[in-house]
Formats: C-alpha cells, structure tokens, sequence
C-alpha cells in the first residue's frame, strides 16, 4: 500500500473523529514510509491538531532532519512551538530560514503570531505588513494587522479593521474590534452601536456582552450598563453569562448584586463548582461572612483557586493560622501565584512570623529613583499622556477609583515621547536589579534575579477629584511601578506598599509610604499589596507597568 493511500485512510479516520484509528493509521504509515518527509510532516499536523504538542514537534523534527527545505513542516512546527508558549523559539528558528521560507503563503503570519506573542508588536507589524505588500487581500494578515494596531493604540486602527472587513464581512472578531477601536479613536457613539448590535445578534458570545458592558461603563451608564445580560442567560445552560454578569458588576464593587445573580443561577442549573467559588468570593466582598463561611464549609475543592479564596476568608474572619496553611498548599502547587503569596505576607504579619521578613523585610526590594529625563522628555511626556486620557475611561475591575486608564500596552506605542519613557525605564530596571539581594531559589521575586526579564504590561493611570488607588497586586508580575508625571502636591496621593484592602479588616498599617515626585519611578514586588491615599483636587498622572520573567 502507497503512502499517499495510508495516510488518506488516516485523515478519513481523522474525519470520522476516530481518533484512536487515525493515530494506528498514521504510525503504521510512518512505520511503513519511515524517510516521507511529507508524511512525517502530515502526521505531525494531525498530532498537532489533537493536542499531543510533543508527538507534533518530534514528527516535524523528523521531517525536516530528512528534507530541511520542507517549508510546511518548519511552519507547522512554528505554530506549535507559539502554541506551547515558546515562541521566541518560533521567531529565532523561522528567522533564521526567512531566505528559503519568504515566498511561501503562510510564512509571514506565522512569523507575526510568534512576534506578537513575544511582546514584540513592532515587529509583527512588519511581518503582517509585509505579506499584505505580497498578497493585498491575505485576510489573516489583514486581521492580525488590525489586531496590533488596535493593541499598540495605532491612529489607524480603524482604517485597519474597515479593510480587513472589506475582504471578510461580518466577521464578528472584526466587529469586535473595530468597536473597540472606534471607542479609542473618540467615537463612542458608533463603537456603543456596535457592541450593542453584536451583544443583541450573539448572545451566546461572552466577548460580545463584556464589550458591551464595558463600553455602556465607559460612556457613563452606571445604573444599568449590565442589564443587556438578562436576555442572554438562556442562551448558557452552564451559566456562563451569570458568571460574566456578576464579574462585570463585581468589577465595579457591587459585590451583593453579583452574588445574588449567581445564587439565582444555582438555582437556575444547580450546584456548580465555579459557581459557588465566585460566589462565595463576592459574598465575602460584600462583607457577608456567613453567605461566605456557608459556601466554604459545604464544599472542599482541592484547587490552588478555592484554596486561596478559603484563606482570604478567613483572613477576614480572624483565622490567620488556617489561612497560612490554606496558602501554604496552594504555593505547592503554584508556586508563582502572586495573590497567595501576597495574602499569605498578611498572615505571617498578623501572626509576628519571621518569614514576612524574608518575603518583604528587605529595604532594597524597595527603590525609589530618578526616571532621567530632561524637562523636555517629561513635558512631552505629559502632554501625550493627557491626549491618551482625553478618550479614555474609567475602567471595570481595576484599582483606579476616580480617574481613568489607558488601553493597551502603553510602551508598544509609536509616539517618540512614550518610547523615550520606556527606555529610561529599561535603564532603571538596570539598576533596580543590580541593588537586590543574591538571588534565593525559594523566594518569588530573588529567584528571578539573574533571569532575563520583560515588560509584560503598561499603562497610564489619570486620577481626578478624590481619585485613589484601592490596595491591590498585580498578578502577572514579578515586579510591580509607578512613575510619575503629575502630583497633586503637598504629599497628596500617597503610595501606600503593604497596607490590605479594607475589606479583609486588617489592622495592619502600610510597611512603607512613598511621596510622588515627578520624573520618579518605585519599583516594589509584585508580591505587595499597594494603593494610594486620595487626592482632593488636581491630577496625578503615572505610567505602572510590570515586569516579568521572560
């Protein structure tokens, strides 16, 4: 039997979703034809479509050991590589081959996903930009351009979608974003059109209702800027749309209404584990710690989630040893969770245990230092930080309580004076990293001291009136910041590094306070909970950003 017959009745097994019969038949065709490199490369794209990522690399490794000029195996292998989260190894080996790969169909959006996901826009961008300069109407290209120009706050991202749109119409991720970007680009009306119309048309789609809710929250509609919801929950039996409802009004701290709404889906669909995990967290946000306590003590799931929700009860409650031990084996399991070992820091300090000085009691994890910009760099700074704010929001579920945030990654901008900020930054977390004590394998922060380390998120924060930071961490970092561009003055708006969140009725003050001064960074482990005392009047402007190990 040929090759091309036994890998078609493969793929026919494949089809039939006989798993297990196209996997029997691929090996026996691989067993049979062990040097077909295009085989090797089919078999890999069928492991590699069924989630078996280490059967697809081994597959195309094998392919290409026997004809390295297989475009469609390097590409294949790519895609994989990006999907596993090792898509700079993507980048380098699909670099390296861009001579003998440029021509062909997929290679530059393979490439662009792979930058993209190596927080490198810039440079998808190019890739994107250079298979439209090949195929005009590429649509993948045409939507991965969009995309990036949207996440990089790109004055033509509207533009983007509109010809992305042009060869896919209707595409509902299309619709999705160019709403956002018409929202970015100060066209809240339209963008509020279109969000609506998607959240009306697609109920089945949480995006579509998140977008909606966020953008009806942005454009002020405070009092009901969830209640498109209610027409979509019997379109998710598994309570999906609940669970989105009561995140969204959670993320504004009206916490007894989003718990309320998953107690009406229980009873809507019965008992589910997420469910009463969500619940049970806004039941103790909302200050209800017999709803809270009730959850808990019905249910023990073993997950680090639930683990660290319990603990943060119990915090609340005046439990701080079953709190350390709930921790305790959540950090077993992730040891990396930023919120466990932040509530954990709470309870070795409520406890007088000494491992909150290993964890937060050296000065040095602390630095507060000079940005080393001219008075030209800050003042240009200012000024586009102020444009961006203009159209920006107040957004759902973040710290920020009267003030508004930018969108997307501040430091993939193009604007000159934005890019100025993001290299004096790299600079301070130069010498941020040389101050830190020796590196110490069981420690969050220390043990990445010697390991290459990135930006994985940046943003501007504008607060206004009485505008505050509620305390909070962020959960992605290893390092959390603020840098500072404008202040109130007269030590208003002070950083506060260790005092809880009021809800978890603490008495514990903050470990440190910090005075803003413009043109000033603070660089602090992600680790500790950190907010601001309000201002009364004026701004005060910052860039946060965090860092992460690569």
């Amino acid at each position: 039997m040929s090759a091309a017959t036994l890998r078609q009745a493969a793929l026919a097994a494949a089809a039939r979703g006989d798993d297990a019969a196209a996997a029997r038949g691929f090996a026996q065709a691989v067993a049979t034809y062990p040097g077909d490199a295009a085989l090797l490369n089919s078999a890999g794209n069928f492991h590699a479509g069924a989630g078996r990522a280490a059967e697809a690399l081994a597959l195309f490794d094998r392919a290409l050991g026997i004809d390295p000029a297989l475009g469609e195996a390097a590409i294949n292998r790519a895609i994989v590589l990006t999907r596993l989260g090792r898509a700079a190894e993507a980048v380098a080996d699909l670099t390296a081959r861009q001579a003998a790969l440029a021509g062909h169909p997929r290679y530059w959006t393979t490439r662009a996903a792979a930058e993209s996901a190596t927080g490198n826009p810039r440079g998808a961008a190019a890739s994107y930009d250079e298979q439209l300069r090949r195929d005009p109407r590429n649509r993948r290209a045409l939507h991965g351009r969009a995309r990036i120009a949207l996440d990089r706050g790109d004055g033509g991202a509207v533009a983007q979608y509109d010809a992305a749109l042009a060869e896919t119409p209707g595409d509902p991720w299309l619709l999705h974003g160019l709403a956002q970007a018409l929202e970015a680009a100060g066209d809240r009306a339209a963008a509020l059109e279109l969000s609506g119309q998607l959240a009306t048309q697609l109920p089945q789609w949480i995006d579509a209702l998140e977008l909606h809710a966020t953008l009806r929250w942005a454009a002020g509609d405070r009092a009901d800027f969830c209640d498109h919801y209610a027409t979509a929950v019997p379109h998710h039996a598994d309570g999906a749309a609940e669970r989105s409802w009561a995140a969204m009004l959670a993320g504004v701290d009206a916490h007894t209404a989003a718990a309320d709404i998953l107690t009406q889906c229980r009873a809507r669909i019965g008992p589910r584990d997420p469910l009463l995990l969500d619940e049970a967290v806004y039941r103790g946000e909302a200050g209800d710690d017999a709803g809270a306590e009730a959850i808990f003590a019905a249910g023990t799931p073993a997950t680090p989630d639930w683990w660290i929700a319990a603990a943060r009860q119990a915090l609340r409650a005046g439990r701080p040893e079953q709190a350390d031990t709930l921790l305790g084996q959540a950090i077993a399991v992730r040891d990396d969770d930023v919120m466990a070992w932040s509530l954990r820091d709470l309870a070795w300090r409520v406890l007088g245990d000494p491992r909150h000085d290993w964890l937060h009691g050296d000065p040095a994890l602390v630095r507060e230092a000079s940005l080393d910009l001219s008075d030209a760099a800050l003042t240009d700074a200012i000024a586009t930080l102020d444009l961006l704010h203009d159209r920006a929001a107040m957004p759902i579920g973040q710290s920020v309580k009267l003030g508004s945030q930018t969108r997307g990654g501040l430091f993939q901008r193009d604007e000159p004076a934005i890019r100025v900020v993001a290299q004096a930054v790299e600079r301070a977390l130069g010498a941020y990293r040389e101050s830190l004590p020796a590196a110490d394998p069981t420690h969050p922060l220390l043990r990445a001291r010697v390991r290459p380390w990135r930006i994985a998120g940046s943003w501007s924060i504008r607060l206004s009136g009485e505008g505050r930071h509620a305390p909070h961490v962020h959960p992605e970092g290893l390092l959390s910041s603020a840098a500072y561009f404008a202040v109130p003055g007269g030590g208003a708006g002070m950083l506060e590094l260790g005092r809880p969140p009021a809800n978890l009725r603490l008495d514990l003050a903050p470990l440190r306070t910090v005075v803003p001064r413009v043109g000033h960074c603070v660089l602090f482990p992600s680790t500790l909970f950190h907010g601001t005392r309000p201002i009364a009047s004026g701004k005060r402007m910052t860039i946060a950003f965090d860092v992460a190990s690569r």
